[in-house]
């Protein structure tokens, strides 16, 4: 048998009314200081599209910028690393040009004897041995800094007739910078000359570094006065003609440095903008935060303590 259910007086329906407000006021306090406390553990305002829907989005915009300017910095220090290898080794092949220009015009001495001049040959391929040891010089990651594309192969190795063959393809690496391609270094041929068989424009042809250094030794050795008269100078001239050749090889290699490296620095002041960007985007104002927070769980505090009186009183009142 069902009874009769009175209907809920009006002081009653205002009771219930009352709580639901009172409670979905607290339970939005609560959500306000979950959420605050959660943005002061990560030191973060925006860390998801509900935060802030503007700054998110432009928060991943910075970003991506930021993963490409990175990408492009790690690749301009790898160039300028393998710029700076190619000025040593020029520098010191250089060096080793210099003194066998030397040991040429000690040789061009008529008073020296066969034995003297057989000396200063040995000294000449000691430095032949020590060019085309540089000549094959590796970068940190392996490959030879003068073999161009084909860089993890040797840069030069002999003929059927033991001349030396430049074994490399193409050109070294090329990086983006400031709108244009910076090669990241010299082919052996563009540092060490290319030898060419005689032609009209060349009648004598030319001679590479490997050959100009085979050549003064045979011009120390040879027994004729005149010949030998005759290849030394013509050693000297050549010698002469490889460093200008390496001095103009390292003011190229240093200028393509000093491009690589005001592009770094722009892309480093570039680095610090967009973080100052993201950071007024996304950082959190610590001070403000906290003051915030203590505000919020003194009025939660407040308003749990209002709650709880006026549950206490409605339970009475019904109770009576």
């Amino acid at each position: 048998m069902n009874l009769p259910t009175s209907p809920l007086s009006p002081a009653a329906i205002n009771t219930r009314a009352t709580h639901g407000g009172r409670i979905s006021q607290l339970s939005s306090l609560s959500a306000r200081v979950d959420a605050l406390q959660a943005q002061i553990s990560t030191s973060k305002r925006v860390s998801a599209p509900s935060d802030d829907p503007v700054a998110f989005a432009r928060a991943a915009v910075l970003r991506r910028a930021q993963s490409s300017a990175a990408a492009q910095t790690r690749s301009i220090e790898a160039a300028s690393t393998r710029l700076r290898s190619t000025d040593i080794a020029i520098g010191n092949i250089n060096n080793l040009v210099q003194r066998a220009n030397e040991l040429a015009l000690a040789g061009a001495n008529a008073t020296l004897g066969p034995e003297d001049r057989a000396i200063l040959a040995l000294e000449v391929n000691e430095l032949a041995a020590s060019f085309a040891g540089l000549a094959e010089t590796r970068t940190a990651d392996g490959d030879r800094l003068f073999g161009g594309t084909r860089a993890p192969g040797p840069a030069y190795a002999p003929d059927m007739t033991g001349t030396m063959q430049w074994q490399g393809f193409g050109l070294p690496p090329a990086v983006q910078a400031g709108g244009a391609l910076i090669i990241s270094g010299l082919t052996g041929p563009q540092a060490f000359g290319q030898s060419t068989p005689p032609s009209i424009a060349t009648p004598e042809g030319t001679a590479d570094l490997f050959a100009s250094f085979k050549n003064l030794t045979a011009a120390l050795t040879e027994p004729d006065p005149t010949l030998r008269a005759e290849a030394l100078a013509k050693s000297i001239t050549a010698l002469q003609s490889h460093t200008d050749k390496l001095a103009d090889a390292q003011a190229i290699v240093g200028a393509r440095g000093a491009r690589l490296e005001a592009e770094s620095e722009r892309l480093q002041t570039q680095k610090l903008a967009t973080s100052a960007d993201l950071s007024r985007l996304e950082d959190l104002d610590m001070v403000e935060a906290v003051a915030t927070l203590q505000r919020l769980l003194t009025v939660l505090e407040a308003a749990q303590a209002s709650f709880a009186r006026i549950s206490t009183s409605s339970l009475w009142d019904q109770l009576r």
